[in-house]
C-alpha cells in the first residue's frame, strides 16, 4: 500500500487520504494491492508504469486530482488539469496474451459504473476507446502494455459546467453534471467503476465475450453510419493496408476488437486501428 506524504525515492508527493477515506481504506474498498492518490501528476498512466517497473504489487491504482500532461491515443493531449473530473489508471498482470478489444471492454465497464451512479444516463461506447452521451464526449480510455502488465487509463468529465471546458472543446464535450442535470461524487464513481472492472481483471484478456459484443453494439453510436476512416484495414483475402479518408459504412465490433466496415464496393473489411469521422 502506498500512502502518506513525502517525496524523493518513493516518487512524487502522495495524499494520505482522498475524498474522506484513507489510502489504506481505499485499498480494501477497491480490492487492489497498491494505491496512490496524488494532487497532481503528469499522467496517471506514466505514474502507473513507474510503479509496475519498480515491482509494486498489482492490481494497482493511481488517481490524481489533476494531470498536467494527460494524454490519449497517439499521444494526443487530454485536458485533465482540473479536479472536476476523475482521472485514474488501473494496472494488472496479463502475461503475454493478446489484449485486443481491451479498451472497449474497459469502456463498457466504465459506462456501466457511471450509469449506476447517475440513473437515467445512457453512455455510448464509441470505437475504439471513447465514451459519449448525446453526441458529446464524456470520457476516454487509454490502454497500454508494460511488459506483462496492462495499464488502463480512464478519464471522465464529471462536474464540469459548459464554461469549464476550453473554448475549442466546449461544443464537443460534456460531463455527467451537464448530461444528468446534477453532480456526482468522484469517490462514488471510482468505487462503482472499479467494481465493474474487477471481473475483467480476473478473466481472460484474449477477446471480447459474445455478451459484451451484444451490449457494445447496442451502445455504439457508429453502427450503420457513413464514415471516413484513417488507419489500418484488413480484407479476408489480403494483407493489412493503410487507408486515408476512406469512405465506409460502419458495422459491428468483432471479438478481436476490430470494427467491421463495408466499403463502397460492398466488401467487408476489418478496421484494425485508426480514427473514424462521420461523413
Amino acid at each position: 500500500m502506498r500512502g502518506g506524504g513525502g517525496t524523493g525515492a518513493a516518487g512524487p508527493a502522495l495524499l494520505a487520504a482522498w475524498e474522506g477515506r484513507s489510502a489504506e481504506a481505499w485499498e480494501g474498498r477497491l480490492s487492489v494491492q497498491t494505491v496512490e492518490f496524488h494532487g497532481t501528476v503528469s499522467s496517471t498512466n506514466d505514474r502507473a508504469r513507474v510503479l509496475v517497473g519498480e515491482g509494486w504489487p498489482v492490481p494497482a491504482v493511481v488517481v490524481a486530482d489533476r494531470q498536467s500532461a494527460g494524454r490519449g491515443r497517439r499521444g494526443r493531449r487530454w485536458v485533465s488539469d482540473s479536479p472536476l473530473g476523475l482521472w485514474f489508471t488501473v494496472a494488472w498482470e496479463v502475461g503475454e496474451g493478446v489484449v485486443g478489444g481491451l479498451p472497449l471492454r474497459v469502456g463498457l465497464g466504465v459506462a456501466r459504473g457511471v450509469e449506476s451512479v447517475a440513473p437515467g444516463l445512457r453512455v455510448e461506447v464509441k470505437w475504439p476507446n471513447d465514451l459519449f452521451v448525446d453526441g458529446r464526449k464524456l470520457g476516454g480510455i487509454l490502454c497500454e502494455r508494460c511488459g506483462d502488465h496492462v495499464l488502463a487509463g480512464v478519464g471522465l468529465n464529471l462536474d464540469h459546467e459548459r464554461g469549464d471546458f476550453p473554448a475549442a472543446l466546449a461544443s464537443a464535450a460534456t460531463s455527467v453534471r451537464l448530461a444528468a442535470g446534477r453532480g456526482v461524487a468522484r469517490a462514488h464513481v471510482l468505487a462503482e467503476v472499479m467494481d465493474r472492472l474487477a471481473g475483467l481483471r480476473a478473466g481472460p484478456q484474449s477477446g471480447i465475450p459474445a455478451s459484451e459484443l451484444a451490449e457494445l453494439e447496442a451502445r455504439s453510436p457508429l453502427a450503420g453510419r457513413s464514415l471516413w476512416i484513417d488507419g489500418i484495414v484488413r480484407h479476408s483475402s489480403g494483407h493489412p493496408r493503410t487507408v486515408e479518408a476512406h469512405p465506409v459504412t460502419a458495422g459491428t465490433v468483432l471479438a478481436d476488437g476490430s470494427l467491421e466496415v463495408r466499403d463502397d464496393a460492398g466488401r467487408r473489411l476489418r478496421f484494425i486501428a485508426g480514427t473514424v469521422r462521420r461523413q
